[in-house]
């Protein structure tokens, strides 16, 4: 009996330090949203998410691209480029549906007069209501905003390493008030807010006239 005590305890800081190396093993295998196949035309719609409009101006035009800096050759760039500011064309996945996710893509940006942005929706229950997590080429910043009943807030910013012409990966991890933002695998800022903390959607997200490549969503529920 002893023997056997002695072996589950050991079990039990095994387990302990798996989790401490690598996380909760439902992380373990982030669901990979496919938004743009390599087996469809190029000019189709989106795979596996549903557009959508936050802000000012007309519905947006998400179609598939040739794009040679990602994996599959092929990404996901928003045709419609209105130059308003404050519009946020949005594709939103359809599953799953969390409050606390990790979630990462890659991108690469190519034009936009008045904005080079891409980024990450997360929490989304309507366009006038989840976060983002974006990255600002001409301002050369990454920023975590919330929308609330349509009424924008910046949550926080960091200076960051931005690069056109060129496949970089942004990414977020969001626990309750916490979220860490990274780039390029590196962490970028932490940082805290309430506002909203019903589960929801994740999507991704372009702004204004932006010219922008997006590569596959993948999302780790952290429920």
């Amino acid at each position: 009996m002893r023997c056997l005590r002695k072996i589950s305890a050991s079990f039990a800081v095994a387990a302990v330090l798996l989790a401490l190396c690598f996380g909760h093993p439902a992380a373990a295998k982030p669901l990979r949203i496919e938004l743009s196949s390599p087996l469809v035309d190029v000019g189709s719609g989106p795979e596996n998410c549903t557009p959508a409009i936050s802000g000012f101006g007309g519905p947006p035009v998400w179609q598939v691209q040739l794009e040679r800096l990602l994996l599959d050759g092929k990404a996901l760039v928003e045709m419609s480029r209105e130059a308003k500011p404050n519009r946020l064309p949005l594709c939103i996945a359809d599953r799953p549906v969390a409050a606390n996710v990790e979630a990462e893509l890659s991108f690469v940006a190519h034009d936009g007069r008045v904005a080079r942005a891409v980024g990450i929706v997360l929490r989304f229950a309507d366009p006038q209501d989840y976060y983002i997590v974006e990255a600002d080429l001409l301002r050369g910043r990454v920023r975590l905003l919330r929308i609330l009943n349509g009424e924008r807030r910046q949550i926080a910013e960091r200076a960051a390493s931005l690069a056109m012409e060129k496949s970089q990966t942004l990414g977020v991890r969001a626990v309750g008030e916490k979220f860490t933002v990274h780039l390029n695998g590196e962490v970028l800022l932490e940082t805290r807010d309430g506002g909203i903390a019903a589960a929801g959607r994740v999507g991704v997200s372009s702004r204004a006239d932006s010219f922008t490549s997006i590569g596959d969503l993948f999302i780790a529920t952290l429920d």
